[in-house]
């Protein structure tokens, strides 16, 4: 993991590495604060979801849903928790499942004691007995993809390229030809392809910016493409 001084020097790459931009939303107070809580849990809630199905705590915490919830609660509001996250050089998602299984065995221990029934040992309780490496990833990949495509969705709002969206959308999601979908938008196949391509720009600078929130800095973050597609593809 590259340090802070490494971060700083891709900046002229990739300006916005997670440590500037969780910088710039604590410094927002509140208001930043509750941005920063969303995007994480937009983002990591599935992989973590993923991780506490594959442990054994599953059978003695219940709903996962509201196991996430109740770590996100307790976590994301602490004044020092993305400071920690910095100082340790790890990715966002490997912290966040570290403090997640920190999460699970308080949790588990909190309802040992007011449990009736015996529970198993901690150490039973804890073994992760289906998630695997590549499913955690995986995860955290399709989480990515669909961070920056809503991104992706709201920026061509905002530019008021409704068309551009839906030019793109018809092309590669449903697989018709730019000849086909030009009269439609009264534009030439020519132009619709450049349309097309503006949209594609957007999707890969929000893909950009949301792998570089896991902690990734800007010389990095090509690479981390290529593993996050080929990720995606196994």
């Amino acid at each position: 993991m590259p340090d802070s001084s490494a971060a700083h020097k891709g900046r002229d790459i990739f300006p916005q590495t997670m440590s500037t931009w969780i910088d710039d939303r604590l410094g927002e107070g509140s208001v930043g604060r509750e941005a920063l809580n969303r995007h994480v849990m937009s983002v990591y809630a599935d992989p973590l979801r993923v991780y506490y199905l594959g442990t054994s705590y599953r059978r003695q915490l219940g709903d996962p849903d509201d196991v996430i919830q109740g770590f996100f609660a307790s976590r994301l509001d602490r004044e020092k928790f993305f400071h920690d996250w910095q100082a340790s050089g790890k990715r966002l998602r490997r912290w966040l499942m570290n403090a997640f299984l920190f999460y699970l065995k308080e949790r588990y221990r909190s309802e040992r004691r007011h449990h009736a029934e015996p529970l198993p040992d901690e150490a039973d309780a804890q073994a992760v007995d289906g998630a695997h490496e590549d499913d955690l990833d995986r995860a955290w990949a399709t989480a990515i993809v669909r961070e920056a495509w809503s991104q992706t969705a709201e920026t061509c709002t905002h530019n008021g390229q409704k068309a551009h969206w839906d030019i793109f959308y018809r092309h590669h999601f449903k697989g018709d030809p730019y000849r086909d979908i030009a009269p439609d938008f009264d534009v030439t196949p020519a132009q619709a392809t450049v349309m097309a391509r503006t949209v594609a720009n957007h999707f890969r600078k929000a893909l950009r910016r949301c792998i570089a929130h896991d902690g990734i800095d800007g010389a990095a973050i090509d690479r981390e493409i290529n593993s996050l597609l080929q990720t995606m593809c196994r």
